[in-house]
């Protein structure tokens, strides 16, 4: 293959070059930029700083897939000191690289069961989501003679997790009874929908959780997360702390609503294989869901839904997504149904020297966004889902990425 940097000009911005040395015996390849998930966070800290609220971090799912073990010092660093995970197993993990007595651990699956010594252990506090589990919290406070922190989530008509007004109601008439032997920190709750145009719910939910908090002591509240930090009015729904969780990696609700200057920092890249052609009115892929409309060329990408290439980015006739790739910068839509393990391009558009020159494909990075992909699959889905450990890709953070190809490196 020719040098990659003679490819001009290019459809789109320049893409990274990964030499076949990067990818190895690995199809796929993955370079995390943490360095980048940290100034996104300094841009939502300095935002929020407006209406006086702290900024905490979501890092569960491995914080959705960017490594929450390596960027959760970094963020320490960069001032945060609060740190939500989802279940007692990922805040042992954190509090490993957290060691710091200021940095503050949150479970928000709560208490479960048999983890009591492991929260105690590890410093993590549960946001309890039930009457049992802070009936639960408490007796273990009383009977080790301990006081434990606590987080008491209330639902504000998600209808998901937390205390609903009854329950509340119920815990504000006898709290300090209740609540005995636990330090409660803040109420939290979390908002059901808030990337469309229509706010309304939000504005509900709000009134709910205000109706809640009326009845039970004064603490701080969080309630918004990056998605209300970005569309909903800052003064009425950030409170005390806001919880950013995919703004870490540069999301946003919509690829329109973006908090100005942070960016998407993951890039994926796989490599792809047999560029053939087929006739107009041939079908493509699993149940022949999508018909050729002309003479096209075809390239299998070497990733599938088993490795987080989700199956709603299938392109069918019936339901026709949208998504793509891109090879030297050129657009290559995805077509029929993603596979277990392949994606069929249309390759028709990209120029014969740039099939040549390139043996892999742009999952995601300059040329394709996240947020875009995001806006396909409903949600950000896909970037958790292509951020998982997978023996199929070959996990770089950039830093590391540009010492494997450093002048030198070895392969």
């Amino acid at each position: 293959m020719r040098e990659l940097e003679s490819i001009e000009p290019l459809a789109g911005p320049a893409c990274r070059e990964i030499p076949s040395s990067a990818f190895g015996v690995r199809p796929i390849v993955r370079i995390r930029d943490l360095a980048k998930a940290v100034e996104n966070y300094r841009i939502f800290q300095m935002h929020v700083a407006k209406t006086n609220t702290q900024c905490a971090v979501v890092v569960k799912a491995d914080a959705h897939g960017i490594g929450a073990v390596e960027v959760a010092p970094m963020l320490y660093e960069a001032g945060c000191r609060y740190f939500f995970v989802e279940d007692c197993i990922e805040g042992i993990s954190i509090r490993k690289s957290l060691a710091f007595d200021d940095a503050e651990i949150f479970v928000m699956a709560g208490l479960l069961v048999a983890e009591e010594d492991s929260l105690i252990s590890f410093r993590l506090t549960p946001c309890l989501n039930s009457m049992d589990q802070i009936v639960r919290w408490s007796e273990v406070a009383r009977n080790r003679k301990l006081t434990l922190d606590a987080v008491i989530h209330l639902d504000s008509g998600m209808n998901r997790i937390g205390l609903g007004y009854d329950q509340a109601t119920e815990l504000a008439s006898r709290f300090d009874q209740i609540t005995m032997g636990l330090n409660v920190k803040f109420f939290m709750s979390h908002l059901a929908t808030v990337k469309g145009d229509d706010h309304s719910m939000s504005f509900r939910q709000l009134e709910k959780l205000k109706q809640a908090l009326a009845l039970l002591p004064q603490r701080p509240v969080s309630f918004s997360c990056t998605d209300g930090v970005i569309l909903l009015p800052n003064e009425f729904f950030n409170f005390e702390i806001v919880r950013i969780g995919v703004g870490l990696l540069g999301g946003a609700p919509n690829s329109r609503n973006v908090l100005s200057g942070t960016e998407p920092m993951i890039e994926v890249y796989v490599k792809y294989s047999q560029v053939k052609w087929i006739e107009a009115g041939e079908t493509i892929g699993y149940g022949g869901a999508y018909t050729a409309k002309q003479r096209t060329r075809l390239a299998l990408a070497h990733i599938g839904y088993k490795d987080g290439y989700l199956r709603t980015l299938s392109h069918t006739d019936s339901v026709p997504s949208g998504a793509w790739m891109a090879i030297g910068g050129h657009i290559a839509p995805v077509i029929g149904k993603v596979s277990l393990g392949l994606t069929t391009l249309d390759v028709t558009g990209v120029p014969d020297a740039v099939l040549e020159m390139f043996f892999y494909a742009e999952v995601l990075g300059p040329n394709v966004n996240a947020r875009r992909i995001a806006d396909i699959t409903g949600c950000y889905e896909v970037i958790a889902s292509l951020g998982r450990s997978n023996v199929k890709v070959a996990d770089y953070t950039l830093d590391e990425f540009e010492l494997a190809i450093a002048p030198g490196a070895s392969s």
